[in-house]
C-alpha cells in the first residue's frame, strides 16, 4: 500500500513512517497541508494519514480535500479531546477518525477499514452512475414513445414494440433506437 503521510513533527512523522513501513507499506512523509497538496496533485495514494494538528493549518481542510477529489482513504490521527468534536463532521466525507496515541496494530486495522470504506464509496459512485445512465435512456425513450404516441397514434405499448424492434433490425441500443426515431420524425 502507498501512504501519505502528513504530520507537524519529524519525531511523529519518523513515528508513523516505522509503525506503517513494518508491514511492508511504502510511505510519503508530508511535513504541512501545502507539501502534501503537491504530493496529492503529483502522484496517487491508496491512503493517506493526517495527524492532527498540522504546521500550516488543522488537517480538516486537506482531509475534506483529499476526501472530495481523490480515492485515498483518509485517516485522521486526533488527541482523545477532539474525537467526539470531530467524528460527525469527518464521518461525512468517509474519513476515519483514529485516537492517539496510536500503536501500530490499531493503525493498521484502521487502514483496512479505511480502504473498504473506500471501496464500498467507489462501488456506490458506479452504482449511482450506472443509475443516472439507465434513467437518461428512460427519459430519451420515454419522449420517443410520445413522439410515435402523438405523431403516428401509436399506443405505448406498441411503441415500445416499435422502438424495440428498431433497436434489433439496425442492432442499436434502445436509447440509440429512440434517437434515431426522434430524429427521423422531425
Amino acid at each position: 500500500m502507498k501512504i501519505l503521510t502528513v504530520s507537524a513533527t519529524e519525531k511523529s512523522r519518523e513515528m508513523l513512517k516505522s509503525l506503517l513501513e513494518e508491514g511492508g507499506d511504502t510511505v510519503s512523509l508530508a511535513p504541512s497541508a501545502a507539501s502534501a497538496r503537491r504530493k496529492i496533485l503529483d502522484e496517487e495514494w491508496d491512503a493517506m494519514v493526517i495527524n492532527y494538528p498540522l504546521q500550516d493549518e488543522s488537517g480538516l481542510e486537506l482531509a475534506h480535500m483529499a476526501a472530495a477529489e481523490t480515492d485515498t482513504s483518509i485517516i485522521m490521527l486526533l488527541r482523545p479531546e477532539m474525537i467526539n468534536e470531530l467524528s460527525d463532521r469527518l464521518a461525512v466525507d468517509g474519513i476515519l477518525p483514529v485516537e492517539k496515541p496510536i500503536m501500530r496494530q490499531a493503525l493498521k486495522s484502521a487502514l483496512n477499514l479505511s480502504s473498504y470504506i473506500k471501496n464500498i464509496k467507489q462501488a456506490n459512485l458506479r452504482k449511482i452512475r450506472d443509475l443516472e445512465k439507465r434513467i437518461e435512456e428512460l427519459k430519451i425513450v420515454g419522449k420517443a414513445k410520445c413522439a410515435l404516441a402523438l405523431k403516428e397514434g401509436f399506443d405505448e405499448d406498441s411503441a415500445h414494440k416499435y422502438i424495440e424492434q428498431t433497436a434489433m433490425d439496425r442492432r442499436i441500443s434502445l436509447k440509440d433506437a429512440a434517437l434515431y426515431i426522434l430524429r427521423s420524425m422531425k
